[in-house]
């Protein structure tokens, strides 16, 4: 019968228990068909026939002996079945559907992922002589967090900690278009047609406006910094991004200053540049928001202070930091990333 049966699309079985009286076979049968309807015929309308066929997985009882007095009652149960194994078809169809959906779905943000992944920067890098490491943990399979570093020439090095609104997909896409946008200002310095990447606000500004111009509804902070390496500076801008970067050197360790607005809301956002001294020993560390989801503390200014004290304690790499504070199998709400800019002299 099973062999039988995987031949033929089944969408209601009636099972005449009169006639062949094997209610173990009737059960088999009604497993094999399951979640499908089976309509029962006995011989005879007892309680005892009528609790074993139901218990024997029949969905409905008809007394084979009076089919014939009542054969409308008997029709409208078989259309009640047939429409009822329409539906659970229906939710069957539509499941397989999605369950293909999901796997396409899966597949698109593998790729994605994959893609994201080769726009990164290597985790570790040295650049006119100063390192660059970072760590970037997603909630999800993309990430909205984004870091790069790069030489704009022998002189100057550029680089950034940003951090889109929302997750997944949308979010992952605007990073994809960052790295453009940035990497489009250093070809047009060194064309000669733009200088927008000598100043982190202006770099910011010309962001925003592209960032405008795509209608995504995205926003992001953003924190742009710009190494100096002969008059060993730093200048930076802020675009709306918390916390700020924690600045180590010369036996002090605090939080840079600088106000401005985030990227991708206003038409004319307004950045503060600053600039400072760097010395010959230094260490910038740049967080995404994200590390204050994970940070122990009461309020907003505690963690704060928790950030502080850790990189007071040398925390070593992003990676180590970053694990430390959050185990492979802690769940996280938020994407996560650390960057940090380091200068030791031999």
């Amino acid at each position: 019968m099973d062999r039988q049966l995987e031949h033929f699309d089944i969408s209601l079985v009636i099972f005449d228990l009169a006639t062949i009286g094997s209610s173990l076979l009737m059960d088999k049968l009604a497993q094999r068909v399951s979640p499908k309807p089976l309509l029962a015929l006995i011989r005879e309308g007892t309680a005892e026939q009528l609790v074993a066929a139901l218990r024997s997985g029949a969905d409905d009882v008809y007394v084979s002996g009076e089919l014939d007095l009542h054969p409308e009652l008997f029709v409208r149960s078989v259309e009640r079945q047939l429409r009822r194994a329409r539906y659970i078809e229906e939710v069957h169809s539509l499941r397989d559907s999605l369950e293909r959906s999901l796997d396409e779905l899966r597949e698109d943000q593998h790729a994605a992922q994959q893609v994201q992944q080769n726009l990164l920067p290597p985790p570790h890098q040295r650049i006119n002589g100063i390192d660059f490491d970072y760590c970037l943990k997603p909630s999800l399979l993309l990430s909205g967090d984004f870091v790069d570093a790069l030489a704009i020439n022998d002189e100057l090095s550029l680089f950034y900690l940003a951090d889109v609104s929302g997750h997944g997909t949308s979010s992952a896409l605007v990073t994809v278009l960052l790295k453009n946008m940035t990497h489009r200002l250093l070809r047009n310095y060194r064309r000669n047609s733009s200088f927008d990447i000598l100043s982190p606000s202006d770099t910011l500004h010309r962001i925003n406006k592209e960032l405008l111009l795509t209608s995504l509804g995205k926003h992001l902070t953003m924190f742009v910094g710009l190494v100096d390496h002969q008059k060993n500076t730093l200048r930076y801008a802020v675009g709306g991004h918390h916390p700020l970067p924690v600045l180590q050197q010369a036996g002090e360790v605090r939080y840079l200053e600088g106000r401005g607005m985030p990227l991708g809301l206003f038409e004319s956002p307004v950045f503060d540049e600053c600039e400072l001294p760097l010395a010959d020993n230094f260490v910038l560390t740049l967080f995404s928001d994200g590390i204050l989801e994970v940070l122990a503390g009461d309020s907003l200014v505690d963690k704060e202070q928790k950030l502080l004290q850790l990189c007071r304690d040398n925390m070593g790499s992003p990676a180590v930091f970053l694990q430390s504070m959050m185990p492979a199998e802690r769940v996280h709400p938020d994407d996560v990333a650390i960057m940090t800019v380091r200068r030791e002299s031999i």
